[in-house]
């Protein structure tokens, strides 16, 4: 077996070394489908490239004026539209719409229901306003008017004020006339209603006590029970009348109140000295003094008549305001 030895360094060297192919094949030349154009790419050489290593070339930047036009409906319609989002975004924006309308449209309608509801309940005030000067006819007569007649127009004056707080601001006169003929007809309602009740109260004491006078047929102390009697509804009445219901009837009541002491003791005198006559001219007396207090209140229901009507009137000429517009 013979050893082999190396060459020199130097003879190494000195030897010519053959073409590498793989640097042939990084330059392209090896490459039998590559074809040639007349704008050649050129491929830089890196330091892998060098040492025999493949190394995709960077691809260069492109500017605005390189790309190429294209075919704006076949790429929109084939490749970047999805037909669900658009049928979502058609719902949503239909949606978005019918709300802005019905907002746009809801004053519209409010307002309109408020006018349809400030009309019906004037109409309903006006129709029920009769009722109200029949009721205050009635006070200065015998005769006893229904009390419950009077609901009618207050409930119809209390709806009416309600519907005029719901007109909006672009009705402010047609408010201000409901509310004027609302208020016209409540303050007529409580005239009306206060001056029944007061005459209703007070006109069975200002009827004479009908008290024995002939001495021989009652005795003292039956005398003085049937007076007391009589004064403690008197008096009962009174206290509970109003103060500020028909005042000069109740001052003429208070006035009679008291003076009722000195009556009795006048009647009982006479009684206990057995002078009919002097007992008679008693009872006389607070009869008479009992119709001045009749008449007071006349003259004070009548005073309440003629309000009532001023009242009627006024709620007439603001419910026609309301019902010609």
């Amino acid at each position: 077996m013979t050893a082999t030895t190396k060459p020199p360094v130097e003879e190494r060297r000195a030897r010519p070394r053959p073409i590498r192919f793989s640097s042939m094949e990084t330059l392209g030349f090896s490459n039998p489908s590559a074809t040639w154009t007349d704008s050649p790419i050129h491929v830089p050489v890196t330091p892998n490239a060098r040492r025999g290593r493949h190394e995709a070339p960077e691809p260069e930047e492109k500017t605005v004026a390189d790309w190429d036009p294209q075919d704006f409906g076949v790429r929109l319609t084939a490749r970047n539209v999805r037909w669900s989002i658009v049928l979502v975004a058609l719902v949503v924006l239909s949606g978005i719409g019918g709300v802005a309308y019905w907002l746009y449209q809801r004053p519209l309608a409010q307002a309109e229901a408020s006018l349809t509801s400030l009309s019906a309940g004037a109409q309903s005030l006006r129709d029920a306003l009769p009722t109200l000067e029949s009721f205050a006819s009635f006070l200065t007569t015998n005769q006893t008017a229904d009390s419950t007649d009077l609901f009618e127009v207050d409930a119809a004056a209390r709806a009416l004020f309600d519907a005029s707080g719901n007109l909006s601001g672009s009705g402010s006169e047609l408010r201000s006339s409901a509310a004027a003929a609302s208020t016209s007809a409540l303050d007529a309602v409580r005239l009306a209603g206060g001056a029944s009740s007061y005459r209703l109260a007070v006109t069975p004491i200002l009827a004479a006590p009908e008290l024995e006078t002939d001495p021989d047929m009652i005795e003292l102390d039956e005398a003085a029970r049937d007076f007391g009697d009589w004064q403690l509804r008197f008096e009962d009445i009174r206290t509970a009348l109003p103060e500020q219901t028909m005042t000069a009837t109740t001052q003429q009541l208070d006035i009679l109140s008291g003076d009722l002491a000195g009556i009795l003791t006048r009647y009982m005198d006479a009684l206990r000295e057995d002078d009919q006559d002097a007992a008679i001219g008693v009872l006389d007396e607070l009869a008479a003094r009992l119709d001045v207090v009749q008449e007071e209140m006349v003259a004070s229901l009548e005073e309440i008549q003629s309000r009532v009507a001023e009242r009627t009137a006024e709620t007439e000429a603001a419910l026609s305001v309301v019902l010609d517009n």
